[in-house]
């Protein structure tokens, strides 16, 4: 019995983890094997460049990967253009002394064109240029179109192997942002209580960075892209506006009593609420139920828009 139930943890244990190789996984192998490919057939002395320059540049989102690619382009350039012309002006470049003011000179120059992002990469490339042999022209222009070759397979990998679209995440945010409401709404009106409305904000804010991402991927379809966003933007909007009103609910210190065309509409989405004998014409109530039917027309106006 024991011996069963050890090896039924250990079976349960396997399933949990489980191999899972991703879309990006495949993809990052696939743009290196091509890279690699390209550098074998122009004969590249250093494939292992091509092979770092697509490694480099396989990101999640094809704005990610094209920040890279700038970032690695700009800096193999500056460091492999600065590094030749140094080595060949400056016989004792090679000197620990003479690269250190080399780099001195490479990274106030990118401080100055606003390359910071350059910096790194540039004293690399410089360092390793000035420490190459004698036939530096040789090694720069190989270093570059080595590293540029990984980086333009990355990108093109990147972008016609199913390139990342985050749509159907922020569909689904909305959905749970709209199932997670009515059970809080309900225990605002019904129940009178002052529920947490942290998840839902916490919703919100997921929701306009998954949209931030979804606007930065403009390189491929991009009238449908735009259109889209609005689209997308237009549900974020209403799902603010909701919070919002539900906020202002939470905020009422006498919580009011629900007209009777407020409790139709919240009948009509599964709230039924007992009725009271208090009397619904005093200013907390016309509050209440002012915000309340914002509320719900945003609701409404949202679920209208995600069934279109």
């Amino acid at each position: 019995m024991h011996h069963f139930s050890i090896q039924h943890f250990s079976m349960r244990r396997f399933r949990a983890n489980r191999v899972h190789i991703g879309l990006r996984t495949v993809k990052t192998g696939l743009a290196v094997a091509i890279a690699l490919l390209i550098a074998g057939m122009r004969d590249a002395a250093s494939p292992i460049y091509a092979a770092l320059g697509a490694l480099g540049a396989m990101s999640r989102t094809l704005h990610d990967s094209w920040e890279v690619c700038m970032t690695q382009f700009v800096g193999i350039l500056i460091g492999c253009t600065l590094a030749y012309a140094y080595v060949t002006l400056l016989p004792f470049c090679r000197d620990p002394a003479a690269i250190g003011l080399g780099l001195i000179g490479i990274i106030t120059l990118c401080n100055c064109l606003r390359l910071e992002y350059a910096i790194s990469l540039s004293c690399i490339i410089f360092i390793s240029i000035c420490l190459s042999g004698d036939d530096v022209l040789w090694y720069a222009v190989n270093r570059f179109a080595d590293t540029s070759t990984g980086l333009a397979v990355a990108f093109a990998v990147n972008a016609l192997v199913k390139p990342y679209n985050n749509r159907s995440a922020i569909l689904r945010d909305i959905d749970a942002f709209l199932s997670e409401l009515m059970p809080l709404l309900r225990d605002r009106i019904s129940a009178e209580r002052y529920p947490n409305l942290e998840r839902l904000h916490d919703r919100l804010i997921q929701l306009d960075a998954e949209l931030a991402i979804y606007e930065q991927q403009s390189f491929l379809q991009k009238a449908q892209r735009r259109k889209d966003g609005a689209y997308l933007r237009g549900c974020q909007q209403l799902a603010e506006r909701i919070l919002q009103e539900f906020d202002a609910l939470c905020m009422m210190d006498v919580p009011g009593v629900p007209s009777p065309e407020s409790l139709a509409r919240l009948a009509a989405r599964g709230i039924d609420l007992p009725q009271t004998g208090r009397r619904g014409a005093d200013v907390h109530s016309e509050v209440m139920n002012y915000h309340l039917g914002n509320l719900l027309d945003a609701c409404a106006y949202l679920e209208e828009m995600r069934k279109g």
